[in-house]
């Protein structure tokens, strides 16, 4: 591959030419290693927050723990929705009670980001939430999940578009 002098000039476009040139194992070895760095920029369970990390930093841990990568998502709210029907196999719920201690250690996670800034910036963790677009509405925690669920069941809610 030819070098970037400047990393500006890059483009999807480059890329995507560059990696059509790619020998079949190596588009396997690419296409795993983009998988794993696409997991790593949804969340970080392992990652603790350097209480001496700068606003941007505490930002990105946030952000990081915000939510489970889409496929983990997208499974949750399937089976989230079997959970509330009562339909949930004995196979299917250790994968939930998974996808659930991740969702709390995100959440947990996120909280502590959250509290940092709220002690920094002097404003209620709620402000925070707000300010980073944290809350979709004035419905939030158990009751937005409840009426995610309902409309995951109606076929009305896609957890792409959240």
């Amino acid at each position: 591959m030819a070098s970037i002098e400047n990393p500006s000039e890059l483009t999807v476009d480059h890329l995507l030419q560059n990696v059509k040139k790619l020998s079949p194992v190596e588009l396997d070895e690419f296409t795993q290693k983009l998988s794993e760095w696409k997991q790593q920029q949804y969340y970080s369970i392992d990652e603790d927050l350097d209480p001496d990390a700068s606003d941007d930093e505490v930002l990105e841990f946030i952000r990081k723990n915000t939510r489970l990568s889409e496929k983990e998502n997208r499974r949750y709210w399937e089976l989230r929705g079997k959970s509330d029907d009562e339909t949930l196999s004995d196979d299917e719920l250790p994968e939930y009670q998974e996808l659930v201690r991740k969702l709390t250690i995100l959440n947990t996670k996120r909280i502590e980001g959250m509290t940092v800034l709220s002690k920094r910036w002097d404003k209620p963790v709620r402000q925070i939430m707000v300010d980073l677009g944290l809350v979709i509405s004035h419905i939030d925690g158990f009751e937005l999940a409840n009426l995610r669920s309902a409309l995951w069941k109606s076929g009305e809610y896609s957890p792409d578009v959240d």
